[in-house]
């Protein structure tokens, strides 16, 4: 079986294949295929038949519809489809039943709906990202992936989260950078209800002052808050009682008076500026 690393890398028991015409040569032993970069605009029917890949990057092509073979692929485990020009999904993707990570960010023509929907399906995923996506609104339906342990809604344009993305029960990791339009007092409550959340990054979001509310965040042990123009943090960062470490990296920010007044001891205060 292949072997990821946290970053997604193969191992030394895992050979990565770089060409179909390599993987062929090794057709029953092939697990892990990258032909990102190949300005593809169809993919070849003969890639469906690398039946053992678990790990497939297809990113940085001009693809614009995924074949209904992608059923064939039942042992795939983690999916890069980045930067591409994707539409929609296939029916047959929700029979990708072992599928655990999906990178679908930078397709800003895709059907987010229809992608919701087919993705509602799969048993597996833990990890999915949507970032660049062109979302404006995010649907009510996103909830429907209620195995999600990590998203990324990052580099879009939306204001406000779904009311019942607090529904969403397993989520730890949460991004939603570089979106000067997202409103994080508004959306304080939501995320408060997401009792599993525990890593939040909301970075480069031109954001001028941390909401008084953020002690609802109870649950939140890791935030990220780099690149914005916080210049205070409110007292009731220390009712945070979870929280481990604070990333207030590139805000002009002043760190004695905030180590002074406003931060437990046990918290790991992250300053650095460029």
């Amino acid at each position: 079986m292949a072997v990821f690393d946290s970053h997604g890398q193969g191992t030394e028991t895992n050979k990565e294949y770089k060409s179909l015409h390599e993987a062929f040569l090794n057709k029953d032993k092939a697990t892990w295929l990258s032909i990102s970069h190949q300005n593809m605009v169809s993919i070849p029917d003969s890639l469906f038949e690398l039946t053992h890949l678990e790990y497939l990057d297809l990113s940085h092509n001009r693809i614009e519809v995924l074949p209904e073979k992608i059923r064939n692929l039942k042992k795939l485990r983690y999916l890069v489809l980045s930067v591409n020009q994707l539409k929609q999904l296939p029916e047959s993707f929700s029979e990708l039943n072992t599928l655990q990570i999906l990178y679908l960010d930078h397709n800003p023509t895709i059907n987010l709906l229809q992608c919701i929907n087919t993705l509602s399906s799969l048993p597996a995923l833990k990890m999915l990202s949507l970032a660049g996506d062109n979302i404006k609104v995010i649907p009510k339906t996103l909830s429907q992936l209620v195995e999600l342990e990590s998203l990324d809604l990052s580099e879009n344009e939306f204001e406000d989260l779904a009311q019942n993305t607090s529904k969403m029960k397993h989520l730890k990791v949460l991004y939603i950078n570089n979106d000067a339009h997202f409103n994080l007092s508004r959306n304080i409550k939501i995320l408060g209800k997401i009792t599993t959340l525990k890593e939040l990054h909301i970075e480069n979001d031109n954001l001028q002052q941390v909401p008084s509310e953020i002690d609802e965040l109870r649950s939140v042990e890791y935030l990220f808050f780099i690149g914005n123009e916080i210049h205070r943090l409110p007292d009731q960062i220390n009712n945070m009682k979870n929280l481990k470490l604070l990333d207030m990296s590139d805000n002009p920010i002043a760190p004695p008076l905030i180590y002074d007044e406003h931060l437990r001891p046990k918290v790991i205060f992250r300053i650095k500026q460029n």
